[in-house]
């Protein structure tokens, strides 16, 4: 391959231009309607996790490079970029902490809601790759129990894996699985009408994976036969044309942005990038920190008092990242026909607003508070 490169992007990767423009001719086009016909002429396709990377697409391409600026990679046919020699990379784990961060301030959001602390419970982590030992050391800090669930994991050394049942029966159950249809352990309606008997009433469920692990009506009727408790859903079957059924059943639903956070965007970005200059043999100028904006709240002061820990860790998370302005804005589109919804929650996504990670904001709380000091060290808060 040769430079300069003929690049086709998918327009919400952030970064794009920053990073790309100058390795070739850069066309930015929508990501879920990229057809074949507009990259027979490329060389490279770069694209997120909403544009499905098929034979159908690319058989009549000259594309020599495909680069995912996603964790998941069930969109990928890797089988078809294999036997064509096609060069392949994605970007696992650049948004594993803004999932943990996702995950960590909806508990504290619903706990807040129904007058619950977190500390003592069982939390049970279905998935256990760069997303779940985050969300389980991050639990760990807030004194949760982890009960951890992998079974491709069930034979290392690296924790002790429990049945899906177990994990099941936890306080809280927070699932972090790819989405998979065949090989050993399928997750494509992992949860299904029989294994929600195994929520309890009060179990918090957390679903920040995939939409299909997740069986739609299985979900909608565990909550409206109050089978389980708080539902936390940020992906869904069929997206964009989603349940708005199960929408208007959950505690807390958004548009698939959990992993949205703009640090994650930028090392996605960047490990693709990276990707592609070792491929075509040159070496990486681009520096993902020079292109990120100062955070929105660079820091927070916290006044000794009587509050708990947990109090002043869900005030200072929650100004940090405002989760229920991105349910707000999923309610707003109720508002409109059902025939734009698909359109507009595909907009939430593709405009959605600057947010850093707790690493951006630094806490400012008096030298008596030993305790919230070390909780916020381990979350990723600076501090003072």
């Amino acid at each position: 391959m040769n430079i300069p490169l003929r690049i086709v992007a998918g327009e919400s990767i952030p970064f794009v231009q920053d990073a790309f423009s100058t390795l070739g001719t850069l066309t930015m086009l929508p990501g879920r309607s990229i057809t074949a016909a507009e990259i027979q002429h490329t060389d490279v396709l770069l694209v997120r996790s909403i544009t499905k990377i098929q034979e159908s697409l690319l058989q009549d391409s000259s594309v020599e490079f495909v680069g995912s600026a996603s964790a998941g990679i069930d969109h990928i046919d890797t089988t078809y970029l294999n036997s064509r020699n096609i060069g392949f990379a994605s970007s696992p784990g650049s948004n594993a902490n803004a999932v943990a961060e996702y995950v960590i301030t909806a508990l504290l959001i619903v706990a807040q809601r129904h007058n619950q602390t977190l500390a003592g419970k069982t939390i049970g982590i279905v998935g256990v790759g760069h997303i779940g030992k985050l969300i389980k050391q991050k639990a760990e800090v807030l004194g949760m129990t982890p009960i951890l669930n992998d079974p491709f994991l069930a034979n290392t050394e690296e924790f002790k894996h429990q049945p899906l049942e177990d994990a099941l029966r936890c306080d809280i159950v927070t699932f972090h699985v790819p989405l998979t249809k065949d090989g050993p352990y399928p997750t494509y309606h992992l949860i299904n009408e029989h294994m929600t008997t195994y929520f309890r009433p009060s179990t918090i469920v957390i679903n920040a994976s995939r939409g299909e692990v997740i069986e739609t009506q299985a979900l909608l009727n565990a909550i409206t036969q109050q089978r389980v408790g708080p539902t936390v859903i940020d992906v869904w079957e069929q997206e964009p044309h989603i349940s708005w059924d199960l929408f208007d059943a959950v505690t807390i639903g958004t548009p698939h942005i959990a992993g949205h956070s703009l640090d994650g965007k930028a090392a996605g970005t960047f490990m693709i990038y990276a990707a592609l200059c070792q491929h075509v043999g040159i070496d990486p100028i681009w520096n993902p920190a020079l292109s990120l904006p100062a955070p929105t709240v660079p820091s927070i002061t916290v006044d000794a008092s009587d509050h708990s820990n947990e109090e002043h860790l869900r005030s200072i998370a929650t100004k940090v990242y405002n989760l229920e302005a991105d349910y707000d804005r999923m309610k707003q589109l109720q508002a409109e026909p059902l025939e734009e919804r698909a359109n507009l929650f595909d907009a939430l996504r593709k405009n959605y607003p600057i947010r850093r990670e707790f690493h951006g904001t630094k806490v400012l709380a008096s030298q008596d508070m030993k305790e919230l000091q070390q909780i916020l060290t381990a979350l990723g808060f600076l501090h003072d």
